[in-house]
């Protein structure tokens, strides 16, 4: 059990974090550790469709914000009249239309959201590509807005028209418990694909492409000011928190970063959960994106540069699911005696389509190999690999704007829970990665985030020996690069309708 660190009377802030699986609530002390006894989760999970659509009704999402932070106000108890701040952690991007009066007219839709696939291949033949890309720092592609608005316009005209404005999941909390339109940060505006990453405003050639009107969208604050002062019922009902600053929500990837290595610049950060990305923070805007990787300014001097993956902890549990012999069983323990690629098998991990390095939004999850003795084992270990693969490419186009001088520090669930992956990340890149031991970097470092702003610094870990490093096998990393360039040859035979030319 987490030892309660003593807090006495000194300041707290609150931390939601809503993500795919989960939504939570925690206090952080000023240094940045979570109270184990405030935490508080609300299980919840996206609605899917068999056409590709990934999507959750905002009110039901919106109820299992307020249930977090009803538990973890009530288990504080008295030392919730400490906490300073609230901050927030919310899935990028996401985006739902509401009426004039902030009702909303659709289901919140998530990136994963394939259906405007279709609609993305259009714009990247309407569009001058290259040019979108260094306005915006993202590639056209069916995880953004662009594609998903002309969707929206080309399938549901009408519902189309009763949209007064475009938001993200974030802005529709802020409206409900401020009574007013607001709370749309750098970050999550970036993450949106319409964000002219110079001017930090809605890109101008972008709106007029899509014949978008700026008023539609929500109006974009640089520099993260708060909001304060609950309208009711909240107020009532959440009176610590009342009349304290709630700072603009934070894309999940930023706050991955700050929570996985604080106070590290020159880190490299891996996340596995659900997705997988790989991530660095750097100063901004920088001067040209890599190709097959992304750039989402947020704030006036940094940027997040890395690329993300749909399919990260998703594919060894669909391949649990799938796989009745090794569906309650520790993956560890299944795979324990399997040595590296020895299964021969050759997988394209693309379930959710894929997003960097290739962004091939038409791509699909293929297995090459399989023989009369291939064993649910090799299959499961096969998945694990192809995550490690996709990820090393995007690695790969980072580590030149970076530098070799950089750090790994990998964190999510997945690797949390997996000795064997974090090993064979550290033997498919050849070099150390350090896990970090914070069970839940994403809400801690929306914590670090409000804790900054309000003073407190940048905290450091206080028990830098309970990060874990992995070194790499050497002879593990021979065999991986050969495992590496069969991916790459499947993936030019497999290639589908769209994406950038990368391979």
């Amino acid at each position: 059990m987490a030892r309660e660190p003593s807090v006495g009377q000194s300041p707290l802030v609150l931390s939601v974090d809503v993500g795919s699986s989960s939504v939570r609530a925690a206090a952080h002390t000023a240094d940045g550790s979570p109270l184990p006894s405030s935490d508080a989760q609300i299980a919840s999970s996206f609605d899917t469709t068999p056409d590709g659509g990934v999507q959750i009704d905002a009110d039901a999402l919106f109820d299992r914000l307020a249930q977090a932070i009803d538990i973890a106000l009530q288990r504080l108890g008295p030392r919730a009249n400490v906490i300073q701040g609230v901050s927030a952690s919310v899935f990028a991007s996401s985006v739902l239309g509401v009426n004039a009066a902030g009702e909303p007219r659709t289901p919140v839709y998530t990136y994963a959201d394939t259906r405007c696939a279709d609609d993305a291949a259009v714009l990247r033949q309407e569009w001058d590509v290259a040019a979108a890309y260094d306005r915006t720092g993202t590639p056209i592609h069916a995880s953004y807005l662009p594609a998903r608005l002309r969707w929206l316009r080309r399938t549901q005209p009408h519902l189309f028209r009763q949209v007064a404005r475009w938001i993200t999941f974030a802005e529709y909390v802020a409206q409900r418990l401020f009574g007013c339109p607001g709370g749309l940060g750098l970050s999550l505006a970036a993450w949106s694909g319409m964000l002219n990453r110079r001017e930090l405003d809605w890109d101008p050639a972008t709106l007029g492409a899509l014949n978008v009107n700026a008023s539609t969208l929500g109006a974009i604050d640089p520099d993260g000011e708060p909001l304060c002062g609950l309208v009711a019922p909240w107020r009532q009902r959440w009176p610590a928190v009342a009349d304290i600053p709630w700072f603009p929500a934070l894309g999940d990837g930023l706050c991955s970063n700050l929570g996985t290595a604080p106070g590290k610049p020159d880190a490299i950060v891996f996340n596995i959960g659900t997705s997988a990305a790989v991530r660095a923070l750097v100063s901004g805007p920088v001067r040209s994106v890599p190709a097959g990787l992304w750039e989402y300014r947020v704030d006036r001097s940094r940027s997040l540069l890395g690329g993300a993956e749909s399919n990260g902890g998703i594919v060894v549990a669909w391949l649990r699911d799938l796989l009745r012999g090794v569906r309650g069983d520790d993956p560890d323990d299944v795979i324990a005696h399997l040595p590296p690629d020895g299964h021969g098998l050759t997988v394209l991990p693309f379930l959710a389509g894929e997003r960097s390095p290739g962004w091939d939004d038409a791509a699909r999850a293929t297995i090459h190999g399989a023989r009369l003795n291939t064993q649910p084992a090799d299959l499961l270990l096969a998945g694990i690999e192809a995550v490690a693969f996709r990820l090393a490419a995007i690695y790969d186009l980072l580590v030149p704007e970076i530098g070799e001088l950089h750090g790994v520090h990998v964190s999510g669930g997945a690797l949390q829970r997996s000795d064997r992956w974090t090993q064979v990340l550290a033997d498919v890149l050849g070099r150390p990665v350090i896990r970090s031991a914070v069970a839940e970097p994403t809400s801690r470092g929306a914590a670090i985030w409000a804790l900054t702003a309000l003073g407190h610094g940048v905290p450091r870990d206080r028990e830098r020996g309970s990060d874990q490093p992995f070194e790499p096998n050497l002879a593990h990393y021979d065999i991986y690069q050969e495992a590496r360039s069969r991916q790459r040859r499947l993936y030019r035979r497999m290639a589908g309708a769209g994406g950038l030319d990368l391979r």
